[in-house]
């Protein structure tokens, strides 16, 4: 399953030097949610990420919201 998930430029170096995002990693299942929250939350970068179809549903957030409990690996030459 295709997510979105929204972050800052501060969040992104980190993301790069550690090899992962730390969990929580919660996304947004499309794309025009993504962009609303990423509006309101001032978090400009929105990464396109891949998580298994099995992954849990937020509480809320429109029921378009997924979370993934476990790291998720990010390379430098995939973002």
């Amino acid at each position: 399953m295709i997510v979105y998930h929204c972050t800052s430029y501060r969040k992104i170096g980190k993301y790069l030097q550690s090899g992962q995002i730390n969990p929580p990693v919660r996304a947004w299942e499309n794309l025009a949610q993504a962009e609303r929250f990423s509006i309101s939350t001032h978090n400009k970068i929105i990464l396109r990420l891949k998580f298994p179809d099995n992954s849990d549903k937020l509480q809320g957030h429109f029921n378009e919201a997924r979370v993934l409990n476990c790291p998720y690996k990010i390379e430098k030459g995939s973002v």
